[in-house]
């Protein structure tokens, strides 16, 4: 639905929820002493903090603040022990929680990372929350009441095995303070925890965040970049300047009575004070018709959806595929020289919509209709339809994970990419990437790598390469998130400038700021969801099979290219294989007929099918070109990965971790980070699609070439590798924040049992290679 405005570890246990707010429990929260801390990241050549001092008592509820860059993550990290956990650069001084260091006292410091989806570690919330008592090695009984009464806690109520993909904003950040409270610590430490939620569930977390630490006495270290409804519920604030030097440090009321003025001037979010006026930025023009903006006439229609749905189907490995509806019957239309913000709680498909209007998805039903002016001069398609350089004229987009719109060696070749891609008029396109990045204070940066900037400075970027071509249409997505008081002025006046110069801008936000400045405003809530089926989904027999047999299943195959000489042992062999994996595939029983099984194997055997084309073409060259031996070497590798493409789609790699572990005894620390990393390779086709979508509204898109596809491929896979990088330091980060870095020995919540039906998947692996050596017996060369 949506509606529119117009306008111009430690000593305690874990409290019932229910016990009285500033109850008579002793504090349990643990004194924080750092002393001459400095940390200069790898690529800097200046530390983010340097000879920092701060002691916190024990209990005590401190809000840090300061300007974008003056080191407050990385004060918390430091807090945390984590500070090389997931990045390098010099370290020296002194952190200790209690006289000790934090890495000595496991699960004594719970951190709550600003984006809590990065850093689940599990595929339900129950084994994510369970994750550091894992760790701490509670035993397994004492795990389901532990974790039961976490969730209960902090006001989650669904079921334990709910995957966290299902949560809303509000909801993940309730998880993560989950995973950080179910461990005891004395010391939780919150970055940015409301950043991205709207305004009534921001307030709903710091309620709830107030009243746990009051019931369990903790001490708390709270970074955010607004101070409104936080100052409040902290005994002092502590602010550091730009340099990460401690510019103000008491009571708040006596901080902000005493440096409001200075705070301001720093950029602090000061309550009380005016929202900032955005900047005036006057930019090179574009010769007459050289750029999209301005081709429509001021509130003439850019784009409009009409009947919009957007759906998204998802899967993860062993478990059933889920629709879900992000977007219901939509209708909206967006004008040339105006403002339209999209408001909604997380989850009410403001991205999705957005997505659709700028053509970088299909809508599910409905469609999405451009202005005549702007569509291209073959035809007016939709706008996912078009090509690259077509989209990129009339569309811009600042996405809100903004390490997926670098695309340049350079913070300046990055800006210039769209207009390089579209062939714009390189003196004027200079002197405007001039202009937007000084303005957006990245002057000074313009020969430094996008990826060594901060996440604010990313942010900035982003907004100035959408913006530089003149598009007719710009979408951003959370576009102020991160910002002081002093780079929000700079990117609403950026975002004002390109709305001068005749762009229609859709923003994604909660900024109420940005909210208040907008020409119109459409609320969006969250739709129902769809309703379960009436009866479930039947599980096919290979469904049943626990994950160290299908593992086992797949792995039993590697005798056969050395059993297999001949094509006709090999496709004697490929049809017991084939008979047994479609045996694996019947689901008897009662329920609804599972869909898709078939197509997910021929899915999965898709990149195999290159091998085999190749190693055939290989041997048909180097054996005098003969069929029978390109046949019989193709035929070896077709048997060697059909087993695999019928079990994978059902083998769950938090399962095969606790079998690997319990069953086979392997050490814990490598197979739960490698099924971790399984975990997040599944995310891998999402991020590949935001890169892809990238390219594409920037015009680097490879739209027609077999060579020029295969390029841009390589292009692509490195900066997907160069994207799972900076997951895998985020999920490092959390993973060792629940205690992991220091478990050499873990409990597991999960027992790994084996069953009947693991036992005759062995018995068809076996048959495999039994079959090998019949095909080779009664099938002679």
């Amino acid at each position: 639905m949506t509606t529119t405005e117009r306008r111009g570890g430690a000593a305690s246990a874990a409290t019932p929820s229910g016990a009285a707010r500033g109850g008579t429990r002793a504090p349990a929260g643990a004194g924080v002493r750092v002393e001459d801390l400095t940390w200069r990241p790898y690529g800097r050549s200046r530390p983010v903090l340097s000879g920092l001092d701060l002691t916190i008592e024990p209990g005590e509820r401190v809000l840090l603040a300061g300007p974008s860059g003056s080191g407050k993550s990385t004060l918390l990290r430091a807090v945390a022990g984590l500070l090389l956990t997931a990045d390098s650069g010099d370290l020296s001084g002194s952190v200790t929680i209690d006289g000790q260091a934090p890495q000595d006292r496991p699960g004594s410091v719970g951190l709550v990372l600003q984006d809590p989806g990065s850093g689940v570690v599990a595929s339900t919330i129950g084994r994510d929350v369970a994750f550091g008592l894992e760790n701490v090695e509670l035993p397994r009984g004492e795990m389901p009441p532990r974790v039961a009464a976490t969730l209960a806690e902090v006001g989650l109520t669904m079921a334990a095995d709910s995957p966290p993909a299902a949560l809303s904003g509000g909801e993940s950040q309730r998880l993560a303070l989950a995973g950080a409270l179910a461990m005891e610590p004395s010391v939780l430490l919150l970055d940015e925890p409301t950043a991205m939620l709207d305004a009534a569930t921001a307030g709903s977390v710091r309620g709830l965040v107030d009243v746990v630490t009051r019931e369990r006495g903790l001490t708390l270290v709270v970074v955010e970049h607004r101070l409104t409804g936080w100052v409040d519920l902290v005994d002092r604030l502590v602010v550091l300047d730009a340099e990460g030097a401690v510019l103000a440090d008491g009571p708040p009321v006596a901080v902000l009575h005493e440096h409001a003025g200075r705070l301001v001037a720093e950029g602090i979010w000061v309550p009380g004070w005016p929202e900032p006026e955005p900047l005036e930025i006057a930019l090179t023009p574009w010769p007459s018709g050289a750029a999209a903006a301005g081709l429509v006439r001021r509130d003439d229609v850019v784009v409009a959806a009409r009947d919009v749905t957007v759906e998204h189907r998802t899967r993860r490995l062993g478990a059933e595929s889920r629709t879900t509806t992000a977007v219901s019957d939509v209708d909206l239309e967006v004008r040339a020289g105006r403002v339209l913000s999209l408001v909604g709680p997380s989850g009410s498909g403001k991205t999705s919509l957005m997505g659709a209007l700028g053509g970088l998805s299909a809508p599910t039903s409905g469609r999405v209709d451009v202005a005549s002016a702007l569509t291209p001069a073959n035809g007016p398609p939709p706008p996912h339809d078009w090509a690259s350089t077509d989209l990129a004229k009339v569309v811009a987009w600042v996405p809100q994970r903004s390490a997926s719109a670098l695309l340049g060696r350079t913070v300046r070749d990055d800006v210039l990419t769209t207009p390089r891609a579209l062939g714009q008029d390189a003196a004027v396109s200079g002197r405007r990437a001039d202009e937007v990045l000084a303005a957006l204070g990245l002057d000074r940066l313009g020969a430094v790598d996008p990826r060594h900037l901060s996440g604010g400075e990313q942010r900035r970027l982003a907004v100035a390469a959408a913006i530089l071509h003149g598009p007719a249409l710009l979408l951003a997505d959370e576009p102020t998130v991160g910002q002081d008081r002093l780079t929000w002025a700079a990117v609403m006046g950026i975002l004002e400038a390109s709305r001068d110069e005749g762009a229609a801008l859709v923003l994604t936000t909660h900024d109420e700021g940005a909210i208040g400045r907008a020409d119109e405003t459409l609320h969006l809530s969250t739709p129902p969801p769809r309703p379960p089926p009436e009866t479930p989904e039947r599980r096919p027999l290979v469904a049943r099979v626990g994950p160290l047999a299908l593992l086992a299943v797949g792995l039993s195959v590697l005798p056969l290219p050395a059993l297999l000489e001949t094509w006709r042992q090999g496709l004697a062999v490929l049809g017991v294989e084939v008979l047994l994996g479609l045996i694996g595939l019947v689901a008897p029983g009662p329920g609804r007929r599972p869909s898709g099984r078939v197509r997910g194997v021929l899915t999965r055997l898709a990149p195999a099918a290159l091998a085999v084309l190749g190693v055939a073409w290989s041997a048909w060259l180097l054996g005098g070109r003969d069929v029978e031996v390109a046949s019989g070497a193709g035929l070896r590798v077709l048997c060697l990965v059909v087993p695999s493409a019928f079990v994978v789609g059902y083998l769950d790699p938090e399962r095969l971790g606790d079998h690997l572990a319990q069953r086979l005894r392997l050490p814990p620390r490598p197979v739960v980070a490698a099924t971790a990393a399984l975990q997040r390779v599944q995310s891998f086709d999402a991020l590949w699609d935001e890169l892809m979508k990238t390219r594409r509204v920037r015009g680097v898109r490879a739209d027609r070439g077999l060579v020029a596809r295969l390029r841009e491929a390589v292009v692509v896979t490195g900066g997907l590798l160069i994207g799972a990088l900076g997951q895998a330091a985020t999920l490092a980060l959390a993973m060792d924040a629940r205690g992991f870095a220091e478990a050499r020995r873990r409990t597991w919540a999960a027992e790994a049992t084996w069953r009947v039906a693991d036992t005759v998947a062995i018995i068809a692996g076996v048959a495999v290679v039994a079959a090998g050596f019949a095909a080779r017996l009664l099938l002679p060369a």
